[in-house]
């Protein structure tokens, strides 16, 4: 009966993780953080929380970029962040960027 009830505990705890969006591992944050960094036009990286439902990973990340360019190439540079992410992690399912000024 120990044994039924170790196993059954640790199916609990399990499930609910993944219900309650448990934060991944530290060494996803940072392959996340590695990659965004590397990408042309960024500047540095602020926030970044990452957050998993089910098999996949959600993550919102405020990307810092020089702020003297154009909206258009702020935008832009969002979405090679978002894309490089997304082909180097295959389980981040979606990726929020949110673009911050360098105020430098």
């Amino acid at each position: 009966s120990v044994v039924i009830v170790f196993n059954a505990v640790k199916l609990l705890l399990s499930a609910v993780n993944e219900v309650m969006d448990i934060a991944p591992s530290s060494e996803i944050e940072k392959l996340i953080r590695d990659t965004a960094i590397n990408v042309e036009g960024v500047v540095e990286l602020d926030k970044c929380k990452i957050r998993k439902t089910g098999l996949f990973y959600f993550v919102d990340l405020h990307v810092v970029v020089d702020g003297n360019i154009s909206v258009k190439e702020g935008h832009y540079i969002s979405h090679l962040v978002k894309d490089e992410i997304m082909k180097t992690e295959p389980k981040v399912f979606d990726v929020i960027i949110h673009i911050e000024p360098d105020i430098y």
